[in-house]
């Protein structure tokens, strides 16, 4: 079992849950939700990243985002389990990464919580130049 976090994913958690705290130091002011995104997809576990609108390639069938209560025991019982559809990344094994479709309507790029570093195909896809 794998006990640490890759370092890019790191990189990608971090702006993602930066300024989740209310703005206003209000008593009413309630925390925005500070879930990671996270898939599960054909055993696997993986964690997204800023990247939509990657291209994509055939259906791989259904994928999971597990529930998340990111501030219990404040009288909500949280956001349930989210079916979503993966889809494979052209040139990029769907062991390593695939994508999965948000609500918008673009697919958002996911990689697998086993991996160390992006291939080349997959960097090619998250770099920014």
């Amino acid at each position: 079992m794998k006990t640490s976090m890759p370092w890019w994913a790191v990189a990608v958690l971090v702006p993602l849950t930066a300024g989740c705290a209310p703005s206003s130091p209000d008593a009413d002011a309630r925390p925005a939700p500070s879930c990671a995104y996270v898939v599960e997809y054909d055993g696997r576990t993986y964690l997204g990243r800023e990247e939509t609108g990657v291209p994509v390639g055939r259906s791989l069938g259904s994928a999971t985002r597990p529930a998340c209560d990111d501030t219990p025991g404040d009288g909500d019982d949280g956001e349930g389990p989210v079916l979503t559809t993966a889809f494979a990344v052209p040139g990029v094994d769907p062991a390593v990464a695939v994508a999965v479709a948000e609500d918008t309507g673009a697919h958002r790029l996911v990689v697998a919580e086993s991996v160390d570093r992006l291939p080349p195909e997959l960097r090619k896809l998250t770099d920014r130049s």
